[in-house]
């Protein structure tokens, strides 16, 4: 089971990219990240709330700088090791995206990462606007 999805943002390839993958880009309801963006190295999204507390932890598999990267992607150690892959183009109106995010054991997990992208890029896009 997998997940396509298309975005276009409003801003140069180079600035969608070093966003996507630095420790600095925080997307609620992410507390903090900690990425290595080469291949072998670490993606860490935490969550710390009082009522909630949850990680995912996942590997850099490739890293093609403004082009292109795949990561694993795996919560609070499920067992549902999953693998995103993120193609980057710049585009007449900034950047183009293309996510394919698949390896899902369920309907469930499927339709909850469906939404979770959509508000991820929604709150990326945000962060991106506010840090112009």
């Amino acid at each position: 089971m997998e997940i396509n999805k298309s975005y276009e943002l409003p801003f140069p390839l180079e600035t969608v990219y070093a966003a996507w993958v630095s420790s600095d880009t925080v997307i609620a309801p992410a507390t903090s990240m900690d990425v290595l963006p080469e291949v072998g190295g670490h993606y860490r999204l935490i969550m710390e709330m009082p009522d909630f507390s949850g990680k995912n932890e996942g590997k850099f598999l490739l890293v093609e700088p403004n082009a292109r990267v795949t990561y694993t992607w795996e919560w609070n150690n499920d067992g549902e090791v999953s693998t995103i892959d993120v193609r980057f183009k710049a585009s007449a109106d900034g950047t183009h995206i293309d996510l394919v995010h698949n390896g899902f054991t369920s309907d469930e997990s499927v339709t909850n990462h469906d939404a979770g992208w959509d508000s991820y890029v929604e709150g990326f896009t945000k962060h991106l606007s506010e840090t112009k």
